[in-house]
């Protein structure tokens, strides 16, 4: 009688992954140890042992990071550190983040004023217009739309992204921004001091008839609950709609639903 072929046990150990998905999981192995030594920087040796791989693997895959921008490595030292295309990644990441906190707030303050609304966060030296709710009073304004820039201080939001930072950041801003200003109806440094220090006085930045004569817009930094600006709010109408006791009323509308949403102190 003929013997049974022997029966194969099924083994409880995963599987090895596919060849690709390896070298994706010791690419991020790397970037984790670049990351974790970012600060004083790592040569190739210490961040071959740390990720585990041979020297020679390891200088392959940082080869690719470096030439995707994930990661630098200085010719001198040696040393690799992070690369400015994860700062761009992780900026991407933070304003979508930041847009869904705030979107029930823009709503709410949509409805209630029955005007524009906007959301702005800064990006280096530019405010990003990241999202906007449109109220239903039949005549409206558009300032700006989702996606654009300019640089900080050109507009109520923008402005108020710098406006209420310490002294000497908003002297830096302004002082790097300054040859852009006049681009904007001849618009000088000194003007945008000029425009933030009332702003600093009200509570809120104005900005009247900056972009379209009929338009004026009421700006209001958020502020986080250790004191940092994450991002600006503005309120867009028409002339008619915007005497001063509405602006300030508006500005304080915002403060309050933010407040309220738990977005601010």
């Amino acid at each position: 009688m003929a013997q049974s072929a022997p029966r194969l046990e099924r083994s409880n150990r995963p599987s090895p992954p596919p060849k690709g998905a390896q070298s994706i999981h010791r690419a991020l192995a790397l970037l984790r140890q670049v990351a974790k030594y970012n600060q004083q920087g790592a040569n190739l040796s210490k961040l071959a042992r740390k990720a585990d791989l041979h020297v020679a693997t390891a200088h392959r895959i940082l080869s690719v990071l470096v030439s995707e921008g994930l990661v630098t490595h200085d010719p001198v030292t040696k040393l690799y550190h992070l690369g400015l295309e994860l700062y761009h990644l992780g900026h991407a990441a933070r304003q979508y983040t930041v847009r869904d906190t705030f979107r029930g707030a823009i709503e709410r303050i949509a409805n209630l004023t029955h005007d524009t609304v906007f959301l702005l966060i800064r990006s280096g030296n530019d405010a990003l217009c990241i999202d906007t709710v449109q109220g239903e009073y039949p005549v409206r304004t558009i300032v700006v739309d989702v996606g654009a820039r300019r640089p900080l201080g050109i507009g109520a939001g923008s402005l108020s992204l710098i406006a209420f930072l310490p002294e000497e950041q908003f002297e830096e801003v302004v002082t790097v921004n300054a040859p852009r200003y006049p681009r904007y109806k001849n618009l000088t440094a000194d003007e945008i001091r000029a425009m933030a220090a009332e702003g600093r006085q009200a509570g809120y930045v104005l900005s009247d008839g900056l972009f379209h004569e009929d338009a004026v817009s009421v700006g209001v930094p958020i502020f986080d609950f250790e004191g940092n600006i994450t991002a600006a709010i503005t309120v867009s109408a028409i002339r008619s709609r915007m005497g001063p006791r509405r602006r300030a009323e508006i500005a304080e509308l915002v403060r309050e639903v933010t407040r309220s949403e738990g977005l601010s102190p």
